[in-house]
């Protein structure tokens, strides 16, 4: 989905999971291929603040699992800085790139979105968050705490709150840990 300003559009092409180091390194979760083939030296990649696009440039990236990366922006030179990026989306102009060559994984795209959202049940009572989501064939389930698999159908949900990051549901009995 491309995220419309004055005179570009952004796409969405990883998010910031975790800070990796103080040197300012992040770990992100890439939602395409994109990164793998961009030219870091020549175009930025963009970040929101404020509503407003703030370009980066990338002075390392290295592939870190299937859909992972370890990134060294030029500009975030230690741990608190690399901090402040976490959960933040990682976004190209798609002026500057091929479009009709990409393919974005949806299920990575869905599992990066849902990433961090905290989950209460139908009584309002939290649960946990979300770690993980799996797109099993008519059975897709978020993964609470690193360890609960629970089914994640529109049937289930029933208040999603996008700026809070709180998911609202109904939790069948007998599927989470205690």
């Amino acid at each position: 989905m491309l995220r419309q300003t004055a005179d570009m559009d952004l796409l969405p092409v990883a998010q910031i999971v975790k800070s990796y180091d103080i040197n300012g390194e992040v770990v992100v979760r890439l939602t395409s291929g994109i990164l793998d083939d961009y030219d870091f030296k020549k175009e930025p990649v963009f970040i929101i603040f404020d509503g407003l696009p703030v370009p980066f440039f990338i002075v390392s990236f290295k592939t870190k699992g299937s859909n992972g990366a370890l990134i060294k922006f030029e500009t975030i030179n230690d741990l608190s800085h690399a901090e402040e990026l976490i959960k933040k989306e990682i976004f190209v102009d798609s002026t500057t790139i091929d479009t009709d060559s990409i393919e974005v994984d949806e299920d990575q795209a869905m599992a990066a979105f849902l990433t961090g959202f905290k989950v209460k049940d139908q009584n309002g009572k939290e649960v946990g968050k979300i770690s993980d989501y799996y797109n099993y064939p008519n059975n897709p389930c978020i993964e609470l705490n690193g360890k609960n698999l629970v089914p994640f159908n529109e049937e289930l949900i029933l208040k999603l709150d996008n700026r809070k990051r709180i998911i609202t549901m109904t939790i069948p009995g007998g599927l989470l840990e205690e």
